[in-house]
């Protein structure tokens, strides 16, 4: 990067910015614009194509922005750990965005930004669906002013661990069992949204894959 060259997520600060979710069992999309006070935001559960919902949203909250697709200076997306189908609609359709508009793509962890929806001031486990029957979990600190720091690895649990640990912050339709939820102050798109602003949402915009066996464990990442 040269010295004239701007941050990775500089896009993002102050100008429209558009977060894309799809690789969990709710799909989100929401908007920052400046002026606005809010994110716009739109927030489905369903099960039609994530490629038809993904853009229908887009449009929506463009729209009620009162913006133009060309507006949109930056787009974040979730990159994984999920569903493989959402992943790759949500990359897929953030790299077509950023080809028609000219839009920066920033990506982060599917984990991270679970964590980025919690009020600070403890530890939480992040969850993300995995094979039937698992989760993908990480734990993070969630300091008092500051962003979610990682504590372990990312793992491969099976259901049955879950009420072992927590609390945990997940999507709602994400069922865990009986387990303890930490309390939440945002949507996952909104907390897309804060990490780009924060200037944290600087992984690669390629799929996160967690592979391992169907057992509680450590395991790389790539």
């Amino acid at each position: 990067m040269s010295a004239t060259s701007p941050p990775a997520g500089g896009a993002a600060r102050g100008r429209p910015c558009l977060a894309l979710v799809s690789c969990g069992p709710q799909l989100e999309v929401a908007l920052a614009a400046p002026g606005n006070l809010v994110a716009s935001l739109v927030r489905l559960g369903g099960v039609a194509p994530r490629s038809t919902l993904l853009l229908a949203a887009v449009d929506l909250v463009v729209e009620d922005a009162g913006l133009l697709p060309s507006d949109v200076a930056a787009v974040v997306v979730s990159r994984g750990p999920g569903s493989f189908t959402g992943i790759r609609a949500g990359l897929a359709t953030a790299a077509g965005l950023a080809a028609a508009t000219g839009a920066e793509v920033l990506a982060c962890d599917s984990l991270l930004m679970l964590a980025a929806r919690c009020a600070p001031g403890g530890e939480v486990w992040a969850a993300q669906p995995g094979r039937r029957g698992e989760v993908y979990a990480r734990r993070y600190r969630v300091a008092e002013g500051g962003l979610p720091a990682p504590q372990s690895d990312i793992e491969i649990l099976v259901l049955d661990e879950a009420a072992r640990r927590g609390p945990w912050v997940a999507a709602e339709a994400l069922e865990l069992g009986l387990v303890a939820r930490a309390l939440v102050v945002r949507s996952s798109a909104e907390a897309l949204l804060r990490l780009a602003a924060d200037g944290s949402a600087t992984d690669p915009p390629e799929p996160l894959y967690v592979e391992g066996p169907p057992i509680h464990g450590l395991h790389g990442e790539r």
